[in-house]
C-alpha cells in the first residue's frame, strides 16, 4: 500500500513539472515575430505598391519575383552557415541581385524601377551606418 502511494505521487510531481514546462498551445508564427516567406514577400509587394504607385496588377507580378528572390537568399544563408561556404557568396548574391532586378524591370516602369533602386540602396545605406556603430561601440561595456 505505501508503496503504492508512494508511486502515485511521484508520478503524479513529475506529470505536473511536465504539464508546467509545455505550454498549451504553440505560438502562431506571427507571434513568434516570424513569417512565412510568401507572407514577407507579398507584404513587402504590398509595401512596394504603396511607396512606388504600383497598380494591382503589378503588385501580382511582383510577389512570385520577391519570392523567389527571398528563397535564393535563404539558400544561399543555408550553404553559408551549413556547409561553411563562403567563397563565392559575394559573387552568388551579386548574380541573385541582377537576375532579380531584371524580372523586376520587366514589371515596373523606368521611372518606378529607379526609386525602387534608390530605396534599396538607402537601405543598404542605414545596414552599413548601423553595422558600424555597432562595430565602433565596445561590448560587454555600459555607456
Amino acid at each position: 500500500m505505501k508503496k503504492l502511494l508512494l508511486i502515485l505521487a511521484a508520478s503524479a510531481a513529475t506529470a505536473g513539472t511536465a504539464f508546467a514546462q509545455t505550454p498549451a498551445t504553440a505560438p502562431a508564427p506571427a507571434q513568434t515575430g516570424t513569417s512565412a516567406p510568401d507572407q514577407l514577400a507579398q507584404r513587402r509587394a504590398q509595401y512596394l505598391g504603396k511607396e512606388l504607385g504600383l497598380t494591382a496588377d503589378q503588385q501580382t507580378r511582383l510577389a512570385p519575383i520577391l519570392m523567389a528572390q527571398r528563397q535564393q537568399l535563404q539558400l544561399l544563408r543555408e550553404q553559408r552557415t551549413t556547409g561553411g561556404r563562403k567563397q563565392g557568396t559575394a559573387q552568388d548574391l551579386k548574380a541573385s541581385e541582377a537576375r532579380a532586378d531584371e524580372q523586376i524591370k520587366t514589371v515596373l516602369t523606368p521611372e518606378q524601377f529607379t526609386k525602387f533602386a534608390q530605396m534599396r540602396d538607402q537601405q543598404r545605406e542605414k545596414i552599413r551606418e548601423h553595422r558600424a556603430n555597432n562595430a565602433a561601440a565596445p561590448t560587454g561595456q555600459p555607456e
